[in-house]
């Protein structure tokens, strides 16, 4: 034998005895009256058929409250009550209500759990489907790998889904089931008496506060060949931290070290678990369920998977849809697969289907589903059978025009260049296309006709901008257009900053740059700067898609890669002058300008697309050709930057006075 798995021998678990016939369920007790009583309460609230003792361990709460709402209760004899004189730490607390009956099994509660129906009885059915059994752990909303909806995170109880409900719902679908997991988690923790008297007691010595010590008996005991097990079956509730408060954290980073000292294969084990996650299934089962029987109706998105504003408006609507309708979101991850994601805040579902293999089980899935509109996005990446969607479920749709992909391939009508192509009719665009094909190399006729079927028979055409509108309708007349800007929270305004003294002038340019959105302009505007030695500084929040030149070569640096949520913020702490986009191609809406708008600052913006309609009315925007050269875009910039100048002395010469 040569492997170390090989050489380490796990002896055979056999001649099991019969299950004992009384389970103890200890609750270790040491802060939280309203979840302590919660807990309780739902405890006495469902009677088991597995006859059970309910063992409390009062360790010297901290809270008076606590202690007398624990003897008021068990005088009536519905629990046995421990109390210790001196706080003994959440593990010594644990093992006292252990031995107490050594031939019983346990069950270890969390004081801020609460259960529902035959909780007890399943997890026991568990317990013994297997001989080997050392620990069973059900589904909580916050279990780490026993998790539900998300794994391995701390979750909220699904929207309209009580624990009554999630709980029949679990017992209901995941019937029996049941999976091996590497370890149980504490909160709620089924052990049989025989893996107990095997692997002995949790370890006070070293997890003497809690946090760590269930894991620590999981290796100990998966090394005597015991079994752990998901119940797949029950749903408790866990409110999570209660007892351990601010100390949580520092406890729990605690316990890693001394799991990674005395285990050290532990973190490997749980790592391949987390990367294979074979608990997905019994989550998806559920999850299908749950949306089969929401009362929303349900809307498909079809999207692409670039990002950008397009998947920004995606997630808006979205969010925006989210109270009254489910929105499931279909988008590639491959040339032939596809995923539907349910767009739900808290919830993790996601599916794959592989086209055009498993094309007859997406139809069932999105008819199961029972799908009543579609809203088509962008279909670039998309494998094309996707489309016939738009006819096998046979309901109506509405197609969003986030760029100019249905009149060219090219997506954003430039030039190999970078530029606007100015459109240049049915010859001038099979010439670019004979250079830079498209998809299915299509002509540009083909390619029209193609999009007009699917343009044509879509219940509207929405486009957030006029220029949108009627640059797509002057190719494809005969669809039903409607003008819908995009929907957008409301921001602040940034505080003025105009007193301030000013060496040069500060130009901000905001998002991701390209070819197309004016990368080459930037540079050739810092470039002119530097030459001729112009008070002019350009910033990007954002970064760069190619190399360009910047600090200290020319006056033009990068803040890098930031969060929408973030960016009114970066713009404050900016304190720019004016708001720069240097766009080559007729943006059809821009949630970049949207920013800048809100921002209040001076906005300069080429004389094309969605700019000059949307800037129509505000204060203070400077718009030029499209094709002006970066001379002219700094000449602008460099006559603002002497009116504000000349302003300023005209102020401290009056205030002088």
């Amino acid at each position: 034998m040569t492997s170390n798995s090989a050489s380490k021998i796990s002896p055979l678990i056999i001649a099991v005895p019969a299950h004992p016939p009384v389970v103890d369920v200890i609750i270790p007790v040491y802060r939280g009256l309203d979840e302590t009583r919660r807990c309780l309460e739902s405890m006495l609230a469902f009677p088991q058929q597995t006859a059970c003792e309910i063992v409390v361990i009062d360790d010297c709460s901290p809270e008076p409250e606590l202690s007398a709402f624990l003897r008021q209760q068990a005088e009536t004899g519905a629990f046995t009550l421990l109390e210790n004189p001196v706080n003994t730490g959440f593990v010594n607390a644990v093992n006292r209500g252990m031995v107490l009956h050594s031939e019983r099994d346990v069950v270890l509660l969390n004081s801020d759990t609460e259960v529902h129906g035959d909780w007890l009885d399943r997890l026991r059915r568990c317990a013994y489907s297997d001989p080997q059994t050392g620990t069973v752990t059900p589904f909580s909303n916050n279990a780490t790998i026993c998790s539900y909806p998300r794994f391995a995170k701390d979750n909220a109880l699904p929207e309209n889904w009580s624990l009554e409900l999630l709980d029949k719902l679990f017992a209901e679908i995941n019937a029996g089931q049941s999976i091996e997991i590497p370890t149980a988690v504490g909160f709620c923790m089924y052990i049989t008496r025989y893996c107990l008297n095997q692997v002995g007691y949790f370890d006070a010595t070293l997890f003497k506060q809690g946090y760590g010590e269930e894991n620590d008996f999981s290796m100990r005991a998966l090394d005597l060949g015991f079994k752990h097990f998901l119940c797949a079956d029950v749903f408790v509730y866990h409110q999570g931290r209660v007892s351990f408060g601010g100390r949580a954290e520092e406890l729990c980073a605690a316990a890693q070290q001394v799991l990674k000292e005395h285990h050290p294969h532990y973190f490997t084990i749980i790592g391949d678990f987390c990367v294979k996650d074979p608990v997905r299934i019994l989550r998806r089962r559920i999850d299908t369920a749950r949306l089969m029987r929401s009362q929303h109706k349900k809307l498909l998105f079809i999207t692409h998977a670039k990002g950008g504003g397009t998947e920004k408006h995606v997630q808006e609507l979205a969010k925006l849809l989210g109270e009254g309708f489910d929105v499931l979101i279909l988008r590639p991850t491959s040339l032939e697969g596809v995923s539907v994601e349910w767009a739900c805040s808290g919830e993790e579902f996601i599916v794959y289907f592989r086209l055009p293999y498993t094309y007859p089980e997406l139809i069932n899935f999105l008819k199961t589903l029972k799908i009543f509109y579609i809203h088509l996005h962008h279909i670039i990446g998309l494998n094309q059978q996707v489309l016939q969607l738009l006819k096998d479920l046979d309901i109506p749709y509405d197609v969003t025009v986030h760029d100019y992909y249905p009149i060219c391939p090219q997506i954003n009508l430039i030039t190999k260049n970078g530029g606007y192509c100015g459109e240049p009719g049915t010859t001038g665009c099979n010439a670019c296309l004979a250079e830079r094909p498209g998809l299915w190399g299509m002509d540009i006729l083909s390619w029209r006709a193609f999009f007009r079927n699917i343009l044509v028979n879509a219940a509207r055409i929405i486009a957030p901008s006029m220029d949108t509108l009627e640059r797509v309708k002057n190719y494809i007349s005969d669809a039903n257009y409607v003008y819908l800007p995009h929907p957008e929270p409301l921001f602040f305004t940034l505080p003025d900053t105009g007193s301030l003294i000013k060496t040069e002038l500060k130009i901000l340019v905001l998002g991701v740059l390209s070819v197309a959105k004016g990368l080459r302009l930037l540079e050739a505007c810092a470039m002119d700067a530097k030459a001729r030695d112009l008070p002019l500084y350009f910033r990007v929040i954002g970064y760069s898609l190619d190399e360009v030149k910047q600090e200290p070569e020319v006056p033009l640096s990068f803040y890098g890669r930031y969060n929408d949520s973030e960016l009114l913020s970066l713009i404050a702490r900016e304190m720019a002058d004016i708001i720069f986009f240097p766009a080559l191609w007729p943006e059809t809406y821009s949630y970049t300008l949207s920013y800048a708008m809100r921002s209040g600052l001076s906005i300069a913006a080429p004389r094309l697309g969605a700019f000059q309609e949307r800037l129509v009315g505000y204060p203070s925007a400077y718009l030029l050709e499209w094709d002006s050269p970066a001379t002219c875009w700094n000449d602008l910039f460099f006559s603002l930057f002497s009116a504000q100048s000349s302003n300023f002395e005209s102020v401290e010469s009056t205030s002088g006075s």
